[in-house]
Parts: C-alpha cells; sequence; structure tokens
C-alpha cells in the first residue's frame, strides 16, 4: 500500500484548495498590501531529494490593487520541514504572463516612489515583458543571493524627450 502511494503521490500527485487560505494569510502577515488569489495547488513528492513540488497555475498578485498576472508559481518543499511543522521552501520559481512595460513599472513605483522610475515610466512609449524568477532559500527561510532574473522584452519603444525613440 505504502509503495502505490509513494508511486502515486511523485507521478500524479493530488490537487488541493486546502493551503490557499493559509498561504494568503502568511502574506498577508508579511505585507498587508500584498494579497494572492490562488488558484488549485498540484502536489507531487520527490521521494529521492524528500520534496514535495507545488504548483499553482493563473495566479495573480496584487499589491495596492495593482495586478501582476502569473503564469505559475513552482516550489520545493522539504519533507523535514514539514514534519517539524516549519513549512519552509527551498527554491521557489515565479512566472509572469506578459505584462505591459508601463504597468510593470507602475507597479514597481508603489513598493519604491524614486523619481528615476517616473521617468521611466514616463518614457516607456509600448512594450510587454515576461519575467521568470528563481529564488533559493535558506533553512531559515530567508532568500539566498544566488537568485535569479530572466525576462523577455517585446516590442518595447522608450522615447527621450520627444527627440530620441529607442
Amino acid at each position: 500500500f505504502l509503495t502505490l502511494f509513494i508511486i502515486f503521490f511523485s507521478s500524479i500527485g493530488i490537487e488541493t484548495e486546502k493551503f490557499n487560505n493559509h498561504i494568503k494569510d502568511k502574506i498577508y502577515q508579511t505585507n498587508n498590501d500584498l494579497n494572492v488569489d490562488l488558484e488549485k495547488i498540484k502536489l507531487t513528492l520527490d521521494p529521492f531529494k524528500l520534496n514535495i513540488n507545488a504548483k499553482t497555475i493563473g495566479t495573480k498578485i496584487f499589491y495596492k490593487k495593482q495586478n501582476l498576472p502569473l503564469e505559475y508559481i513552482k516550489a520545493k518543499i522539504s519533507l523535514l520541514s514539514l514534519i517539524k511543522k516549519k513549512i519552509i521552501s527551498s527554491n521557489l520559481v515565479i512566472s509572469t504572463k506578459a505584462i505591459q512595460l508601463k504597468e510593470l513599472i507602475a507597479l514597481i513605483r508603489s513598493t519604491s516612489n524614486k523619481p528615476e522610475l517616473f521617468l521611466l515610466e514616463k518614457s516607456i512609449k509600448r512594450g510587454q515583458v515576461i519575467i521568470n524568477l528563481d529564488l533559493n532559500f535558506d533553512g531559515e527561510g530567508k532568500i539566498k543571493e544566488d537568485y535569479q532574473v530572466n525576462a523577455i522584452l517585446k516590442g518595447g519603444q522608450i522615447g527621450l524627450f520627444k527627440i530620441y525613440n529607442f
């Protein structure tokens, strides 16, 4: 029975919404301006690395009512951290859908209202960006310095002083 359970959980996994409220509460505790709209989370087991892989598709993140649509979120959670009832992800991968570049800069400005971001937002004419973010965490749940951010820019156009267009 245990072997069949491990095979099933490793290959097919289960989909659930049971953790959604817990995740939303944790995010809200971290930053009360941040909210998330989660879909079902698919959980699969990696028995060789003793991890549970969690993935959700079609999530939306809201920061001060600004929307950031995500393609997916993937997380690796250690089974040992689950046993200790201290859920810590060792890896988190976030991929966005195509976002208007101007909207992304407006979202970043809402977190940090710097004058250079205002100028950048005003000079962007058009363009879309897709961002893939790969974060690794230590045993305390803090982000390690080895994170990766990859982005694809499509149709970007910036105009400076109505003279220069890039």
